[in-house]
């Protein structure tokens, strides 16, 4: 009977990166996602516990805040003054892979040929770099559908608009096709509030499928170009930037200011660990295992426009 022969490595794998050394790999596993990769919300770094989220209204008493001047002192407004909570939830990934699977595949490009070749040292960072792509796609849906009753998951802007009187919502909100996109964009852009609507930081946040309809839509109304666009071109619905959310639901749509929606993190407490166990058990496994805080929420509420058909 023939005896398996263990992978032998040049060297071990094992590796811990805590706080600011691991602060690459956790960026990437938090930042990769359309949403943070394309700066379209404001990123909290280092939020320890929570981080409130001010909101500070200043009105005029009789309607105007400026009045004309007299000889007295006449209070002519108010300030009203309100905080949203943004708490991110303690995250972690625990995963454990065999060598042997990789023989066929990463590593067959890059072991010295023979069964006893041996794995080139980047394949911790390699597995690392897998991991994080996986997290950031999971972290994009959170951001977007996520629900903190659910695990692995935080409440995301839809959910959070949802729950919230203060948000503005869309009258007549039905399912999108590449038919009606452009005039439910519409509906979403009269919704948007006047105190708003201008700012060069106002998005108009689409799912895939709204998306796909938005370009079908153009194509259809002779936008043929906007196929063959280079990077830099930023879509845009009448003067508004609109922005692709992969993880936002079906017939959703949401309106909002980057400068008014948070992703927080707490960067400093995150980790990274890579595990090889052959020295442990004999085994040929390894173990990835991460721990990082992820969450979102905004500050105004008033500020936020959701389309939920």
């Amino acid at each position: 009977m023939s005896k398996l022969k263990k992978y032998e490595f040049a060297d071990t794998v094992t590796s811990n990166y805590a706080g600011e050394a691991a602060a690459g790999y956790i960026s990437a596993a938090l930042l990769s996602g359309t949403t943070l990769a394309e700066n379209n919300i404001t990123f909290l770094n280092n939020v320890k516990y929570k981080a409130n989220l001010r909101k500070i209204t200043i009105a005029g008493t009789a309607g105007n805040l400026m009045a004309d001047a007299t000889c007295d002192f006449t209070d002519s407004g108010t300030l009203t003054y309100a905080e949203r909570v943004l708490q991110p939830r303690d995250f972690d990934v625990n995963m454990a892979l065999c060598k042997q699977d990789y023989l066929s595949s990463w590593e067959g490009a890059n072991m010295t040929a023979g069964l006893n070749g041996t794995l080139p040292t980047d394949f911790g960072n390699y597995i690392i770099a897998q991991t994080a792509a996986r997290v950031s796609q999971e972290i994009e849906k959170s951001i977007w559908d996520g629900t903190d009753g659910d695990n692995g998951s935080f409440d995301g802007f839809r959910k959070l608009c949802l729950a919230d009187g203060d948000v503005v919502d869309v009258a007549g909100a039905a399912a999108l096709t590449a038919a009606n996109i452009v005039s439910k964009l519409e509906d979403v852009m009269d919704a948007i509030p006047t105190a708003v609507f201008g700012k060069e930081d106002l998005r108009i946040f689409l799912p895939t499928s709204a998306w796909r309809f938005y370009i079908q839509s153009q194509a259809t109304l002779g936008y043929g170009n906007i196929y063959n666009m280079n990077d830099d071109w930023k879509y845009t619905f009448n003067g508004i930037r609109i922005a692709h959310a992969p993880g936002l639901a079906n017939d959703t749509m949401i309106a909002g200011r980057t400068s008014n929606m948070f992703f927080g993190s707490d960067g400093s407490s995150s980790e990274v660990r890579l595990l090889d166990m052959a020295d442990k058990d004999g085994s040929d496994n390894i173990r990835v295992i991460m721990r990082f805080t992820a969450g979102v929420n905004y500050a105004f509420g008033s500020d936020m426009v959701l389309y939920a058909g």
